[in-house]
């Protein structure tokens, strides 16, 4: 064989052997770059997979979230019920405080009223009530809102009753210092009971019903006056008698509703007061408002044995004492005697 056809058979190889690493080589790079295209695609489904759980986990705690919102929202209607059948304490106490001013102009003609008598006959439903609130405390605490409310509602009526059938100033005078004894019992039972039946985002918004029924009777005494005023004789008895309204239904209201759930948790009555609770809650939780209302009782109660004017507490260690005295008793305040 000649050098020139032995030449032509080796380039002839050599170019086979680049065609074939050429081949090889795109071979690996088509089967990185398909094993490249695969690792990607997995990620992209595990990231998927992780954006859906972290937008699941997401949905459930906005489920959750929203759910409480309208449970919070949702406030069932008994306890607007309760809190106007309650302010009507508050109504009555506005009305016979600002009615009087108006039947006194026909008072002091018709039964010859002074000076005197006529200021007696205002200032006396203020005494009567300054003394009834001071009593107030102690038989909220003792008998509960409820009875308390209902006592208030006939003090109302049987002094509105005493004053429509008065035939002289005595008697008028009487009937006078019952609607006071109402007031006081009212104004100090009244704000405590619906603070203590309204859900606490909506405490201090019903609270302040009572302050605006209060408001409410007196301007709407001021329009009882100007309707009666033209009645000359016993003008004023429908003046003073027309408060035995609101309060009858007050009254009998007040028979059919239950009583405070934070005074019968005080009371040890915790199966009525949950029953209670769970009425005036509607769809909502009670469990946390529950616990939370006896922790404060616990709370006020140690407080309260703590404050006592009569408590122990143990003698320090003082050379010339005798370490068998244990206790001393001191009385009063918590004066630090030793």
């Amino acid at each position: 064989m000649s050098r020139k056809a032995s030449d032509n058979v080796e380039y002839t190889l050599r170019s086979l052997s680049n065609l074939m690493g050429e081949k090889r080589r795109r071979q690996a790079d088509g089967s990185a770059g398909s094993g490249a295209a695969a690792a990607g695609e997995r990620s992209l489904i595990a990231a998927e997979s992780c954006s859906s759980l972290n937008s699941a986990a997401s949905g459930g705690e906005l489920e959750r979230a929203a759910r409480r919102q309208f449970q919070q929202d949702e406030t069932p209607g008994f306890v607007y019920v309760v809190s106007v059948f309650s302010a009507l304490g508050g109504f009555l106490f506005g009305y016979d405080t600002g009615v009087v001013s108006g039947a006194l102009l026909l008072l002091k003609r018709e039964l010859n009223l002074d000076a005197l008598w006529q200021e007696l006959l205002v200032s006396s439903t203020v005494g009567a009530a300054a003394l009834s609130a001071l009593a107030g405390g102690v038989l909220n605490g003792l008998c509960g809102r409820r009875p308390c409310i209902l006592l208030a509602s006939g003090l109302f009526t049987a002094g509105a009753g005493v004053l429509a059938a008065a035939r002289d100033k005595e008697t008028l005078l009487g009937g006078r210092v019952v609607v006071g004894l109402g007031i006081g019992v009212a104004s100090m039972t009244v704000p405590v009971y619906i603070a203590e039946v309204a859900p606490p985002h909506l405490r201090g918004r019903l609270v302040t019903i009572n302050t605006l029924f209060i408001t409410g009777g007196q301007f709407f005494a001021s329009v009882v006056d100007g309707l009666f005023s033209y009645l000359a004789k016993d003008g004023w008895r429908y003046m003073l008698g027309l408060s035995a309204v609101p309060a009858v239904i007050q009254f009998l209201g007040f028979l059919f509703l239950p009583e405070s759930p934070r005074w019968l948790i005080q009371k040890g009555q915790t199966q009525r007061a949950r029953r209670i609770l769970s009425q005036m809650r509607g769809n909502q939780a009670i469990d946390e408002e529950y616990d939370s209302i006896k922790n404060n009782i616990e709370e006020e109660e140690k407080e309260v044995g703590a404050g006592s004017p009569f408590y122990l507490r143990p003698l320090p260690n003082i050379p010339g004492v005798e370490k068998d005295i244990g206790m001393l008793i001191i009385i009063g305040h918590r004066w630090n005697l030793i």
